[in-house]
């Protein structure tokens, strides 16, 4: 055989390398099968986002058609849409100008309310509390903005009292007034320490008109326990039972203090709560009670010594009778009797004047269910002075003013666009202006969230 002459393949072999071709060429058809599908999803979906913008966003070249057959520009009327409500920024812009049209400014729309007298302006944030003289000529307000003001109220219907401003180093969470008129005490919001100062004019230089300074300052006065927003009271000397004035302050969760009117710790007293919910002290200094997270009402008497020195707080006596935790308490000008609102739903006045140092309790002379919703409770309370038969209770920015002779609700006073802070009654009866009829009546003022203060007269019943 020649060396050059092709060995024929066998049929076998002939037969693998058909079945190996064709399985190569099947491979690759479905490999070029699968990469077609493959970007004709892709080109769906890429067109299918293209429509989509383009029907949320149309050509603002494109202009709408016109009607056929017609030479005008008019578009053709489509179907009718679904009206859309009204628009809140036009409706809230509307409101707006209608309050801007009225006569009386958005400050004064109380001054329609027949017992209203005044409107103190110049806070520039929320108000904790107030405080009056003891000769009802003046009121100190604590403001969210560090700054005590001092408004002389000797008119009472006067529209722009003067003012004196007092910068404080923090923000006030109370304020009364020291031994002399122009004098203020405050506590103040800690970090996260309480703070007390008494604040006076100063002469700082010779010849110059004297300024507000703080005359002295404690600090950490309830260790790092802050200190109750408005849970504070001070006595001058001239209104205390011993002669000697001072300031109470009270923590939300333990003790309360007090101070005299030179800065100098003289009393601890314990309510011994989960949580301090309130604070009143008698206008003479002689009672101080708490009203806590408990049902009960612990009051403490300030004992001093024959030479006048304080021998501390005592326990007096309790309030018991409650099926709930005390949300606040108020002593009467006179010392006789004791206001308390609980989440029971009742408030009870209390005959307090006993003599406890022979057991005797005090006694419930009105107990009614508070007029507020279910659930509600009053959150601020203050008797009226000797002779009005008044009390004062605050929910919310409402005020109701209460007969205690027999419980009635003599009037509903939706007083603040806020809640309310503190109510305080001026201690003696003021002029009214003459429009009002120039009579002599009780007065008192109460504080907001809302940056007001705003003065209200008693009614007649």
């Amino acid at each position: 055989m020649d060396a050059e002459t092709a060995v024929p393949l066998s049929q076998n072999s002939q037969i693998v390398l058909a079945v190996a071709g064709g399985s190569v060429l099947l491979f690759i058809g479905y490999l070029i099968y699968g990469l077609a599908n493959c970007l004709y999803s892709i080109a769906s979906i890429l067109g299918s986002t293209r429509n989509a913008k383009n029907r949320s966003k149309p050509s603002k070249q494109q202009k709408p058609a016109k009607a056929k057959g017609s030479d005008t520009d008019e578009p053709l009327v489509s179907a009718p849409t679904k009206e859309r409500g009204p628009d809140l920024k036009k409706l809230i812009k509307a409101e707006k100008s209608a309050a801007k049209k009225k006569n009386t400014p958005k400050e004064d729309q109380m001054a329609t309310h027949d017992l209203w007298v005044n409107t103190l302006k110049d806070h520039g944030d929320t108000v904790h509390g107030v405080a009056w003289s003891r000769d009802g000529q003046l009121l100190a307000t604590a403001c969210e903005d560090m700054i005590l003001r001092l408004f002389d109220l000797s008119d009472v219907s006067n529209k722009n009292p003067k003012f004196k401003r007092v910068r404080t180093t923090r923000i006030p969470l109370g304020v009364g007034f020291g031994d002399s008129p122009d004098a203020v005490v405050a506590t103040l919001r800690g970090t996260p320490d309480a703070m007390m100062a008494l604040y006076q004019p100063i002469v700082k230089q010779p010849g110059e008109p004297p300024s507000y300074d703080a005359k002295w300052t404690v600090g950490n006065v309830h260790g790092k326990e802050p200190a109750l927003l408005g849970g504070m009271a001070s006595v001058p000397s001239d209104a205390a039972i011993g002669r000697r004035g001072f300031v109470v302050s009270l923590s939300t969760k333990k003790d309360g203090k007090v101070y005299d009117l030179q800065g100098r710790e003289v009393a601890v007293f314990e309510p011994n709560a989960l949580a301090n919910h309130d604070l009143a002290v008698s206008s003479d200094g002689r009672f101080v009670a708490a009203a806590t997270f408990s049902s009960d009402v612990k009051i403490w008497e300030m004992k001093y010594s024959r030479e006048g020195e304080f021998r501390g707080l005592i326990k007096a006596m309790g309030l018991t009778g409650h099926r709930s935790q005390v949300a606040c308490v108020a002593l009467s000008f006179d010392n006789s009797r004791a206001a308390t609102a609980s989440k029971d739903g009742m408030l009870k006045i209390w005959n307090i004047d006993v003599r406890y140092e022979l057991s005797e309790d005090p006694k419930v002379v009105l107990s009614i269910p508070m007029p507020l919703p279910d659930g509600r409770v009053y959150q601020h309370l203050a008797f009226g002075p000797p002779g009005s038969d008044l009390l004062a209770a605050s929910y919310e920015g409402t005020v109701q003013l209460i007969n205690l002779k027999n419980g009635e609700l003599l009037e509903r006073i939706q007083a603040h666009e806020a809640p309310i802070t503190s109510i305080r009654w001026c201690p003696l009866p003021k002029k009214m202006a003459a429009e009002a009829g120039g009579a002599v009546a009780f007065v008192f003022a109460t504080s907001s969230r809302d940056k007001r203060v705003r003065v209200w007269r008693a009614p007649k019943f």
